[in-house]
């Protein structure tokens, strides 16, 4: 499977169906706050976690993968990879479908 992130093609792993639920289910955990108290609120280290699990499914060697990139350069390549699993689509609205 192949995504584009950071301005270059990635070629990642698929994900099955298992690793799609659960990945799903860590994801919406992060925004569980902002959507119980109608905030902004996200758990950090819940959101953390869904990209350290997307990097670990996308690939076989995920530390190797990511050599020479920022921290922020991760995240934004973890937020591709999640965007690409779970079919997030952005509305015009700027929600999700």
């Amino acid at each position: 499977m192949e995504i584009e992130a950071l301005k270059r093609k990635w070629e990642v792993n698929s994900i099955t169906f298992k690793d799609r639920r659960k990945l799903h289910s860590i994801h919406s955990q992060s925004y569980a706050p902002a959507v119980l108290n109608q905030s902004n609120e996200i758990d950090w280290n819940k959101y953390y976690d869904t990209i350290e699990m997307a990097l670990s499914i996308a690939f076989t060697n995920p530390e190797s993968a990511v050599e020479g990139l920022t921290d922020a350069e991760i995240d934004m390549l973890g937020q591709a990879i999640i965007q690409n699993y779970l079919v997030i689509e952005k509305k015009a609205n700027g929600g999700v479908v």
